[in-house]
């Protein structure tokens, strides 16, 4: 048994990142001590966490890391002591900044689970600063799809380890797909990188199409482009907008077809999701993540980014097709086995005890 310690900034987000944490949390308390260590509370977590796992937050209220730099390493370096903690983990890379050295000055091994794509960094300087430091003094860096390890090789100087291991697919109830679902939908922060302006630019061609004649979408969640894009709606058919929603079931439930148009991902949960119960995907293929999940005219279709026309296109094959989107369900649930939690646990476990 070792003591395992998992540094986040909260859990109480109901985002990807934090799902797959309590995913891997609640797996690896099975046979490990583990530590919740989160840099500033935000209250309970969205997702259940096992009653044997400790919580400890750094900070009671948000502090600037550049100046409060030294508190952070300290605080975290205590953390680490008091648990008598063997390994920390370190959930997106930006908080290596501080976790590595913390980490380093204890005297344990230090893992940094990257949940974006290397390409991607929001624009944000200490983001890439944290790769770096990751890449130099990180024991291990666990990354989400095997081209993203590649781009880590290819753009870093690393020492570290880097381990290609994919998000688990969450437990979500038995959902059957219904092919007979009139229902686009797609689920996800409205922000920039998500691409809903796309998909509403999209819905708006497709619905001129008479196999589009019954169908709806619906849109899922909440953020800085929810305005916007709501407004952008008025004028399409057949849009609906709804906020987060804790449990997804019923929004499963009806779906016929689930869509992406994202700009970048890591691993999309959503993807990971739908094919687990089998719903068709239509996904832009974005550097990372999509192409991992749906195998193209298999599964769903995956698009080259931007190309909304080739979008439509596909997006009206499985709308005109109760055949086709039975033949890609079915292959779908046979697909996403590879991501269950059991194998992506013990993907976990093999990587923790080889040192």
């Amino acid at each position: 048994m070792i003591k395992i310690g998992l540094l986040i900034q909260d859990m109480a987000k109901l985002g990807g990142t934090e799902r797959s944490a309590s995913i891997i949390m609640n797996g690896l308390a099975e046979f490990d001590d583990i530590c919740l260590i989160e840099v500033c509370s935000k209250g309970a977590s969205a997702f259940p966490l096992k009653n044997s796992i400790d919580k400890v937050s750094l900070f009671k209220s948000e502090r600037s890391l550049i100046s409060s730099y030294i508190p952070y390493v300290h605080k975290l370096y205590k953390v680490i002591k008091d648990f008598q903690l063997d390994v920390l983990v370190i959930v997106e890379s930006k908080h290596a900044l501080y976790g590595v050295p913390a980490a380093k000055i204890a005297g344990i091994r230090c893992i940094v689970w990257e949940h974006f794509n290397f390409n991607v960094d929001l624009g944000k300087k200490k983001r890439r600063i944290a790769r770096s430091i990751a890449a130099k003094y990180a024991d291990d860096i666990v990354v989400l799809t095997n081209r993203d390890r590649q781009i880590w090789k290819e753009k870093t100087d690393t020492h570290a380890r880097i381990v290609t291991i994919p998000n688990a697919i969450p437990d979500i109830g038995d959902i059957r797909y219904n092919k007979n679902a009139k229902t686009v939908v797609a689920i996800g922060r409205l922000t920039f990188q998500k691409g809903f302006d796309h998909l509403l630019l999209i819905w708006d061609a497709l619905k001129k199409d008479r196999r589009a004649k019954d169908w709806t979408l619906k849109i899922v969640g909440d953020g800085p482009a929810a305005h916007d894009l709501q407004c952008d709606s008025l004028r399409i058919p057949n849009v609906e907008f709804l906020p987060p929603q804790k449990d997804v079931t019923s929004i499963y439930e009806d779906a016929g077809i689930v869509a992406l148009t994202s700009r970048y991902e890591g691993l999309p949960m959503v993807l990971l999701e739908a094919a687990s119960i089998g719903i068709p995907i239509v996904a832009y293929d974005c550097e990372t993540g999509p192409s991992e999940i749906v195998e193209d005219n298999k599964t769903g279709y995956l698009v080259k980014f931007c190309d909304m026309d080739g979008f439509v296109e596909r997006l009206l094959n499985l709308m005109g097709s109760d055949n086709l989107r039975e033949t890609f369900s079915h292959n779908a649930k046979e697909s996403a086995l590879k991501f269950a939690q059991a194998p992506i646990l013990n993907k976990w476990r093999k990587m923790l005890e080889n040192h």
